[in-house]
Parts: C-alpha cells; structure tokens; sequence
C-alpha cells in the first residue's frame, strides 16, 4: 500500500539561528542534501530549484516554491519532480526546547512502495543528522 507522509523528529544542541543557517545556506545545504544542491532566496514564495551536476553540467531535476519561511522557526516548500503531476512538501518546525531545538521533518505528498517508504525513513533520518551535526558542530 502506498505511503504519503513521514515525520522524523531530532534534538539538536544549538542556538534557532544556527539550525536555520544550516536549513537555508548554500554552504551547509549542499553538505546535508544526499544529491545536489537547492537554489533559492528563501522567502515566501520564492521560486526553489534543486539541481545535480553531472561531467560539470548542472542539471535541474526539481522545481518548485518555497510556502512559508519564518526565520528560526518554520520552512515550508514544495518540489515536483520534472516527470510528476504531484507535488511533495517538505516542512522543517523549530520547536524551542529545554537546552536546543527539536527539529521536526514532516514529508507529504509522496507515493511510495513500502520498501520505498522504508528506504525514504533512513534517508531522512541521514538527512537530520547530518543538519545536527554541521548546526552543533560546524
């Protein structure tokens, strides 16, 4: 049966301002992205392209806008792959917590397998940590 939404969740020890920094700067997000890298000036509404180079050709493989940015606290957008009808949302919450944040992913919109699903859990869960360590560590 097809999957449509994930959330994954992590504490991160640091400052909202540092977990956005690493959630929207080009110099992080090309580290914590599994391919690629997203272009965008993150305000709402701002067009948002997410490209891969390949034998030094940059090609753009998702297209989409960015929902809602509130600075330190929620980033919203929307990607749609070039060959699909559908969009998918991704939405990072900053959520003060005692000593941090807790980063909340959710990811809906999708359909996939259950072994699809299974494989986009570990890959968001990657995805988290690697913004854990560059927001503590970096």
């Amino acid at each position: 049966m097809p999957k449509t939404n994930l959330q994954q969740q992590i504490f991160i020890d640091a400052l909202p301002s540092k977990v956005w920094k690493v959630l929207t700067s080009p110099d992080y997000v090309n580290q914590y992205l599994f391919e690629g890298s997203i272009h965008c000036n993150w305000t709402d509404g701002s067009p948002l392209t997410l490209a891969i180079e390949t034998s030094g050709k940059i090609e753009t493989f998702h297209k989409g806008n960015v929902v809602n940015a509130v600075p330190g606290m929620l980033l919203r957008y929307q990607l749609r792959d070039e060959n699909a009808v559908c969009f998918i949302t991704l939405t990072y919450e900053l959520i003060p917590a005692e000593d941090g944040i807790e980063l909340k992913l959710y990811c809906e919109g999708f359909d996939d397998s259950d072994e699809e699903c299974i494989l986009r859990l570990q890959q968001t869960k990657l995805l988290l940590q690697k913004v854990k360590w560059l927001a503590e560590y970096a």
